[in-house]
């Protein structure tokens, strides 16, 4: 018997105050341990989208249903990791981890296995009683990763978090968040600029036409998880490289 989708988006528009259409009939279903990215050209709504299955802002039309609530309902299913770390930088590791737990009034002992579980987790347990500014721009994402996952959410939702790092320290990223997520299952739902990205990280790849926001095509991404590091240099890779690619210039001229 099917599973009903764990988040389901119907026709979906968004717009803010009288401005233009930023997206416009978007529809999607996404199964419970998909891996869903994100991409477009700047301005295609990719951000947005993500943040109406958050319920960080409200649809204009259509729905959005997460595991049969509103998109607000579900928060507490939900996590989100921003481009910035934005960790508190008076607080340690450990401690910026802890934050959601205490929070959330978990007790001591609960939060002090959990964090010690995920900073093992993101290869961060030496690191835990440094500050964020001890720490290089990759460390300091791992450590927004950790926080996130402490609370074991059903679904991450991901905004560019590599956006800003080089291209080695993206890629090893990249390797440690499917690592993660082997270990600490999650739905991911990914904003990217970078079609390597996407078809390393997704399960499919949704890309996002302009003016307004419209999905123009998903592409399904066939490889097997646990993915090596070596499958980027694979033809079945780079074959799918150069399909999602040509997918992205195409919307890019239109």
């Amino acid at each position: 018997m099917n599973q009903p989708p764990l988040v389901k988006i119907n026709r979906v528009g968004k717009r803010f105050g009288s401005g233009p259409l930023v997206l416009d009939g978007v529809e999607l279903a996404v199964q419970r341990g998909e891996f869903v990215s994100f991409i477009g050209p700047s301005g295609c709504g990719k951000s947005t989208l993500l943040r109406l299955i958050a319920g960080l802002t409200e649809a204009s039309s259509g729905e959005l249903v997460i595991d049969g609530m509103t998109p607000e309902n579900a928060r507490e299913l939900m996590f989100f990791v921003f481009q910035d770390a934005n960790l508190l930088p008076w607080r340690r590791v450990a401690d910026n981890v802890e934050l959601p737990l205490l929070l959330r009034g978990d007790p001591t002992v609960r939060r002090q296995e959990r964090v010690a579980h995920m900073l093992e987790v993101v290869g961060l347990a030496a690191a835990a009683q440094r500050f964020p500014w001890q720490l290089s721009g990759g460390m300091r994402m791992r450590v927004s990763i950790a926080r996130a996952l402490s609370v074991a959410p059903q679904i991450l939702l991901l905004d560019e978090p590599f956006g800003a790092l080089d291209e080695m320290t993206r890629d090893k990223l990249n390797e440690d968040l499917l690592a993660i997520r082997a270990r600490d299952p999650f739905t991911g739902f990914f904003v990217t600029h970078s079609v390597t990205e996407a078809v390393y990280l997704s399960t499919r790849i949704v890309v996002l036409s302009a003016n307004p926001g419209r999905i123009a095509q998903v592409i399904e991404v066939p490889f097997a998880y646990p993915r090596p590091a070596e499958l980027r240099e694979t033809p079945e890779f780079l074959q799918l490289l150069a399909k999602t690619s040509r997918a992205l210039r195409a919307v890019r001229n239109n």
